[in-house]
């Protein structure tokens, strides 16, 4: 029971939980009914309910489905408002729709500003993963783009670049040659104070092999590198082995 209720989304709970308010309220009003007790007034907590899963939309019908439920009961007992029905219940329809109008409205916001702000950490934290001068990402943004890899079963390859003691300028020089030369769907980095770090696909380690080759060929730089899955399968495995073959 509680594995199949954790699959139900949020909002449908909130609307399984209304609908079992809306049920005892009822029959409440039936049972125990009369002018003045406010039993009625239950069907403020399922108006709730609902707005806050469907929106302004949700709680307005929930409020019209309340009035409803109070007429059926009225007519049912007979007495519950004392002969006059139809004033109370439009008095009721009034306040059962703006009051799930209002909290549907506001729910509405709620969850815009929440998705607004959501969006706006994701691009922090994007921008935080990489340098202000360079573009390029950092040393924990290549490893989140490695754990991102981690999720799928393609194999790709990790390598890892000494840039010796060359100056920021011509950092900055060879990592743009290296992204021109990189395949496309590739991450690089810059990754401590002098190397360069770059994430591509491989079919296999004979093939990484000779990409490293043909990348200390092209740029002048020493390449070590490591293959996923051969090498591990985590981002510190894979630094480390490349670092080693560096």
């Amino acid at each position: 029971m509680g594995t199949l209720l954790a699959r139900v989304s949020v909002p449908r709970r909130l609307e399984l939980a209304a609908l079992l308010v809306f049920g005892i309220v009822f029959v409440l009003l039936l049972a125990f009914g009369r002018p003045g007790l406010g039993i009625s007034q239950g069907f403020y907590l399922p108006i709730v309910l609902v707005a806050l899963a469907g929106g302004p939309v949700g709680g307005v019908g929930a409020g019209i489905l309340a009035t409803l439920l109070c007429g059926v009961a009225s007519s049912a007992k007979g007495d519950l408002y004392g002969g006059a029905v139809f004033d109370p219940l439009v008095v009721r329809l009034t306040a059962f729709t703006a009051a799930g109008l209002a909290v549907g409205y506001f729910s509405g916001r709620g969850r815009k500003m929440l998705a607004e702000s959501l969006e706006m950490l994701d691009e922090l934290m994007r921008l935080a993963r990489r340098e202000v001068a360079t573009g390029m990402l950092t040393s924990e943004g290549i490893q989140a783009r490695i754990s991102d890899r981690l999720a799928w079963p393609r194999p790709f390859a990790v390598f890892v670049g000494e840039m010796d003691a060359r100056s920021e300028t011509a950092q900055r020089d060879l990592m743009r040659r290296l992204a021109a030369l990189a395949p496309p769907e590739s991450d690089i980095a810059h990754v401590g104070r002098s190397r360069v770090a770059l994430v591509t696909t491989s079919e296999s380690p004979e093939e990484a092999g000779r990409a490293a080759l043909a990348l200390e060929d092209a740029l002048g730089v020493r390449f070590g590198w490591a293959f996923r899955p051969h090498d591990g399968d985590d981002p510190l495995s894979l630094f480390g082995v490349a670092s080693e073959r560096l």
